[in-house]
């Protein structure tokens, strides 16, 4: 296990993203836009926030490889890393709307062991380490355990970019449940709340884009998996990019001739 205690440290995670949480949402109506190597825009906010974020990390945990999505050089990762993505929906974020949020992550040994997830628009903050559970800390300040322990809500989360042909699939298998399109993390807790018992993805993901939530995901005894039905795991390939997966929320022999059939599109 890591050399961590990271619970010690939730009130200054708490105190960070509420700032920037802050800045991001005043600096939303007056943004500077530009194009990243990939055609992916960025703003302004984005890069202060990831500026931000390092800069805490790398002075509470002296010595941690480091890894923004906005950063321009990354450095190489170790058997353990901490993954930053200081605004995860910066489409969304760029179009005035509240379905962004912030991303910070511990992997180690190939797995998230932390996460968090803050969402500036609602106050919400997520956040979950291995073996402790998974906890939400609301506006008033008032911390509770989330606790999956009831049936799953029939709604399937799934992203902005869908292809046609996987919404098919799922309408075909899953006629009771309702599709609800999120463009960014926080999809992910809320099938980790049980507001929904799938979420499937085939298109490409970067790290910093799920480490979090698989964290929290994983805590409230929910299922991310890989396109082997296996644990998804990271730090396989040199450039931080994620295969197929598939979060369940539930009974997984219910969810597996689904994900089959979505992965026969590939």
């Amino acid at each position: 296990m890591s050399k961590h205690n990271f619970h010690k440290h939730i009130p200054s995670f708490l105190k960070l993203c509420l700032n920037i949480g802050k800045i991001q949402l005043e600096g939303q109506k007056n943004l500077d836009i530009d194009l990243k190597s990939d055609n992916s825009p960025v703003t302004n906010i984005d890069i202060s926030s990831s500026e931000m974020i390092v800069n805490f990390l790398s002075k509470t945990f002296q010595g941690d490889i480091i890894i923004s999505e906005e950063s321009e050089k990354k450095p190489n990762k170790g058997s353990s890393y901490w993954l930053v993505d200081p605004i995860d929906g910066t489409k969304n974020y760029i179009k005035g709307g509240e379905q962004f949020c912030i991303c910070i992550s511990y992997i180690h040994k190939s797995y998230p062991i932390f996460g968090i997830i803050y969402i500036p628009s609602s106050k919400e903050f997520y956040y979950a380490s291995t073996g402790e559970g998974a906890y939400i800390v609301k506006e008033d300040m008032r911390k509770s355990r989330i606790k999956n322990d009831s049936q799953a809500d029939n709604n399937i989360y799934v992203s902005t970019v869908i292809r046609d042909s996987v919404v098919n699939i799922l309408n075909k298998n899953f006629k009771h449940s309702r599709l609800v399109y999120m463009s960014s993390a926080i999809k992910f807790v809320r099938v980790a709340e049980g507001r929904g018992h799938f979420s499937v993805r085939l298109g490409p993901t970067h790290e910093w884009d799920t480490a979090a939530g698989q964290c929290i995901i994983e805590e409230c005894g929910a299922h991310f998996l890989d396109k082997n039905l296996e644990r998804f795991a990271y730090g396989l390939g040199n450039k931080f990019l994620n295969g197929p997966f598939f979060v369940v929320n539930g009974n997984l022999e219910k969810h597996k001739s689904s994900i089959s059939q979505c992965l026969s599109l590939i």
